[in-house]
């Protein structure tokens, strides 16, 4: 199968947006969806998206730190393995935090392919994922205890 046709694209965008309306469509492309979500809404989105849609892992997480804006954001890219009719589209879901204390919900229990993700997205942006079984140092000397490095305003000592 090539993909999914643009009508089932549009259909699986509206099929969320009639449930979660409080769900902002971004800039979508072929095989490519994007959606901007409230925090209070996103486990429910998340449990949606894997039960009923069939997006069954996370293929990566990102943060994005927007100093000008007081923002962090935390976008989840999808995927689907065992749906074979949307195994090729990319969906992501982004959050948009407050920078002074970026938390928000783990969605490893949800998909467990999130975990690794979520470690790297704490360790280097500072998000704090609530209820994360594991939120200790991945990729950093373990003591490490200046700020996340990937914050615009980390600052490299030294030379």
């Amino acid at each position: 199968m090539c993909g999914l046709s643009l009508l089932e694209e549009e259909e699986i965008t509206k099929r969320i947006v009639e449930r979660f309306p409080e769900t902002t469509l971004g800039l979508s492309t072929p095989n490519r969806i994007n959606l901007l979500v409230a925090l209070g809404y996103l486990p429910a989105l998340a449990i949606y998206l894997r039960d009923t849609e069939g997006f069954d892992h996370v293929t990566s997480v990102t943060g994005i730190d927007y100093p000008s804006k007081n923002l962090v954001t935390v976008t989840y890219h999808l995927g689907a393995y065992a749906k074979s009719a949307i195994r090729r589209i990319v969906l992501s879901i982004s959050i948009d935090l407050p920078r002074q204390e970026p938390k928000m919900p783990s969605l490893s229990l949800i998909w467990p392919s999130a975990e690794y993700h979520e470690r790297e997205t704490h360790e280097m942006i500072g998000v704090v994922f609530q209820d994360h079984p594991d939120l200790s140092l991945l990729l950093l000397p373990e003591d490490w205890t200046d700020q996340p490095p990937l914050r615009k305003d980390f600052k490299l000592r030294g030379r």
